[in-house]
């Protein structure tokens, strides 16, 4: 993709100018169906059959859509250089698209991990979501976490953000109520998961392994 864009379809994962962006998971979905069909504008009944064969959703839902990903982009509604609105019909992708590149060329590095019993997840340079059953999170499976539950963000040092979650986000026994730094070494925990917070000190790959809860229960979490 142009632009200083990469679209890793099978990682789902999207990068601009280097840096990995967030799109939910029906924007993805919704930016796949027009690269595919590209450069052919794809209808607003052909998008709605793609991505909810069986359910009704208005037309601000499928805008709402398109203004993430043109945001995600860097494209321009009234200028757009990559997603063409075809008026009264539906949506084309216009921007010129190269051979399709591994995205480990651009991947962003290790910064991290969070440490449990059973194994450890990488954090990487950026956005990290923690969560679980969604597509665009890092998956801590547990009843007691909530769906998007909370955030650890890598810039000069790490910074973890509580999302609203219902069972609570903390560093050793303190709930988590703003952005607080982390130090390598942190007692955290999510829910009832209990982890370690490591800091990446030396180059190289870390594998991912699935992380597993501990302590004592809580209430499912919405």
């Amino acid at each position: 993709m142009s632009q200083g864009i990469l679209f890793d379809s099978a990682a789902r994962r999207v990068w601009r100018d280097g840096v990995e962006r967030h799109l939910t998971r029906k924007a993805f979905d919704l930016l796949a169906v027009l690269l595919e069909r590209r450069p052919a504008a794809v209808s607003k009944a052909d998008i709605h059959a793609q991505l909810w064969p069986d359910t009704f959703v208005s037309e601000v839902t499928l805008h709402s859509l398109m203004s993430e990903i043109r945001r995600v982009l860097g494209d321009d509604g009234e200028g757009p250089r990559l997603i063409r609105t075809v008026h009264g019909f539906g949506y084309a992708f216009v921007g010129p698209v190269e051979s399709p590149q591994v995205a480990a060329a651009v991947a962003r590095p290790v910064r991290g991990w969070l440490v449990s019993q059973t194994g450890r997840v990488s954090l990487f340079d950026g956005d990290n979501l923690l969560g679980r059953d969604l597509d665009d999170v890092i998956d801590v499976p547990s009843p007691t976490v909530s769906r998007r539950h909370a955030s650890i963000r890598f810039e000069a040092d790490a910074w973890l953000e509580d999302l609203g979650s219902k069972n609570g986000t903390f560093v050793g026994d303190v709930r988590v109520t703003e952005p607080v730094r982390l130090a390598d070494g942190d007692r955290v925990r999510l829910g009832s998961v209990l982890l370690t917070f490591k800091l990446q000190r030396t180059s190289g790959a870390a594998s991912t392994l699935p992380l597993s809860s501990h302590g004592p229960g809580g209430g499912r979490s919405t």
